[in-house]
């Protein structure tokens, strides 16, 4: 997966990011469990990111980002980054696909891991494994809504956009492209969001079947009962716009 990366344009640039990344500081977690601000993070692999994404044929806008769209992509770190620190291999990953120095379909973390990873690490109790996927799941459920109501504005945002473009005398080429391209990039993040929650469904409930096999627990219960909130709540979710893009799911 990395090695095909490599091949794509602007090669020497991406390599240097993965570098970096090999350091293990491009997935660590900061304040209220975004992303921890660094060097690698917010400069060297987005720049790498939007050379590798060009040369893939992805939309890759030169416009700034507006505060609904920075706030969107802090929330949306969140949700498609495994939630357990120890899942280390697949946060590197999925952080390479954030940046674009990967594309996201080809950085897809399985089920498994999850629960491989909570039994794995050494808790003092089995009952701490239960209560670790209850916390999990409720602070997916608690993701939801500030997420898709910055998916909202930021949809706003983007139609206004789209109808000052066709407003604008004498727009050029390139203005016309950033807006698309812009457009594009916000529709398949907001995409790729719900795709990882609908994930994490399946996660939870394969690391919650598992759980029970090895360790029963009464806890089960209502960890049972937080996963079907979840499962509730996105059923009820509204698509918000349709991606142009090339996400591929």
């Amino acid at each position: 997966m990395i090695a095909a990366a490599l091949r794509t344009s602007g090669a020497r640039t991406i390599g240097l990011a993965l570098s970096a990344a090999a350091l293990g500081a491009c997935a660590q977690t900061g304040d209220f469990g975004r992303l921890s601000p660094n060097v690698i993070n917010d400069a060297l692999l987005p720049a790498a990111g939007a050379v590798a994404a060009r040369g893939r044929g992805e939309p890759v806008s030169g416009y700034r980002l507006t505060d609904d769209e920075i706030e969107l992509r802090n929330l949306a770190w969140g949700v498609v980054m495994p939630p357990l620190p120890e899942q280390a291999l697949e946060r590197t990953l999925v952080e390479l696909a954030r940046t674009r120095v990967l594309p996201v379909h080809r950085v897809r973390v399985a089920k498994e891991s999850y629960v491989r990873t909570l039994i794995a690490t050494p808790y003092r109790s089995s009952g701490a494994r239960y209560a670790r996927l209850q916390a999990d799941i409720d602070a997916d459920i608690s993701r939801i809504e500030p997420f898709f109501a910055s998916a909202a504005r930021v949809a706003v945002g983007d139609r206004a956009r789209d109808r000052a473009a066709a407003r604008v005398p004498e727009l050029r080429p390139d203005e016309r492209a950033n807006v698309d391209a812009r457009i594009d990039e916000n529709g398949l993040l907001i995409a790729w969001v719900r795709l990882s929650f609908d994930e994490r469904v399946v996660t939870y409930r394969y690391a919650l079947d598992r759980l029970v096999l090895e360790t029963p627990d009464p806890a089960a219960v209502s960890v049972e009962a937080s996963l079907s909130i979840l499962e509730r709540v996105l059923a009820s979710l509204r698509p918000i716009g349709k991606p142009r893009g090339v996400f591929k799911g």
